[in-house]
């Protein structure tokens, strides 16, 4: 089983192709700038991937796992700094849909 106990999926809609490139790039960037804050906050996993099933749609799916709910919280402070600083790098405007959730089982195969 994996050291997660919580997890964080969040969905971000893309106005262009071309900003969600941009914005994939960026976000990708500034986590690496935050890398060490995140993993010494307790941040264990995020996976970034392109929705593709939904037609007419760009949007990217963030999965984030964390060690428990203090480190999700403590990840929020981190998180919010990377969101201003990615505003201000880019300028996109984007929608973002949360969700939240206690991993109840996880399953490798």
């Amino acid at each position: 089983m994996t050291e997660s106990k919580l997890i964080s999926y969040i969905t971000s809609d893309f106005q262009s192709q071309s900003d969600m490139k941009v914005g994939e790039i960026e976000w990708q960037k500034i986590m690496n700038k935050y890398f060490d804050k995140f993993k010494k906050a307790g941040a264990v996993r995020q996976t970034v991937s392109q929705i593709w099933n939904k037609e007419g749609t760009l949007r990217l799916g963030h999965l984030w796992e964390y060690r428990d709910e203090k480190a999700f919280i403590a990840c929020q402070k981190i998180f919010n700094q990377a969101e201003a600083e990615f505003k201000k790098r880019t300028g996109i405007t984007w929608k973002v849909f949360s969700n939240r959730g206690i991993i109840l089982y996880d399953v490798n195969y």
